[in-house]
């Protein structure tokens, strides 16, 4: 089905991402000159992605999904603000979902089914909301896209994953859908109680907080727990030849956008 008859599909039928969200009336894709943005609340959200290396293969391995939320007098906004929007839990799991079809749309309008998985994150406040049978909507919502659960991986905050139970069955249900999942942002100090747990949630990619950047035990013990470690944001060359000697596997960041954008994606670096 082309783009524009799906865009249209899920504006006439935005109550399939939650019917029982106010934030609905507020909400709609758009799909102009082959670019695909929204409006949400008066405000303009813009989709945009960078690509995460393998520097094991030196192949793009993913594409991290961002957004730019702009406002009235092309004021700038963080996708956080968004959740003010919503009035209730029923809002915040309509936007959480609406963003996350947001990202997908705009990766088809890049690129084939068959590139490489997006990254986008589940926000807290959703998990929360949301009781059981997690991932269960968005991947009937992705089948429109003629896209499998596998082709995304869902972005879930590391701290709450090793600490809250509801977020550890969440992510269990996605990984038994078929969801590749991401612990964001680790502490330093996660334990072997803790990487067994992020195992036992079916987690496949780690990203760490910044005191553990350049902690090399840190990454060897994520790579010992059968995790691939992404370290996004790098800016400068230290930055990279830091990341290779603490034993990153995945990268991204404005030096690695370069250096795809200047050469084919298989040279890069």
């Amino acid at each position: 089905m082309p783009l524009t008859q799906v865009v249209d599909y899920f504006n006439t039928h935005l109550e399939t991402l939650n019917p029982r969200a106010s934030l609905q009336r507020h909400a709609y894709f758009h799909y102009r000159a082959g670019r695909v943005s929204a409006e949400l609340g008066g405000m303009s959200l813009q989709p945009y992605q960078q690509p995460i290396l393998d520097l094991t293969t030196q192949a793009v391995a993913g594409w991290e999904s961002n957004i730019r939320v702009v406002g009235q007098r092309h004021r700038r906004y963080s996708v956080e603000d968004l959740y003010f929007l919503a009035w209730d839990k029923e809002d915040v799991v309509f936007l959480d979902r609406f963003l996350r079809v947001l990202h997908a749309l705009h990766h088809l309008s890049r690129h084939t089914v068959e590139a490489p998985p997006l990254v986008v994150d589940v926000h807290w406040r959703h998990i929360q909301a949301v009781e059981a049978s997690h991932g269960l909507v968005f991947e009937t919502l992705l089948a429109r896209l003629g896209v499998s659960p596998g082709q995304m991986v869902l972005r879930l905050r590391g701290d709450l994953l090793l600490s809250e139970a509801h977020v550890q069955h969440a992510a269990q249900s996605f990984h038994q859908r078929g969801y590749i999942l991401l612990a964001h942002e680790l502490p330093s100090a996660v334990g072997e109680s803790g990487w067994q747990k992020l195992k036992e949630c079916g987690v496949h990619w780690v990203t760490p907080e910044s005191q553990a950047f350049g902690d090399k035990r840190w990454h060897q013990q994520a790579l010992a727990s059968g995790l691939k470690v992404w370290w996004s944001g790098v800016e400068q060359p230290t930055e990279l030849e830091l990341a290779q000697r603490t034993g990153s596997v995945l990268i991204s960041g404005s030096l690695v956008e370069e250096c795809y954008m200047q050469v084919p994606a298989s040279a890069a670096l």
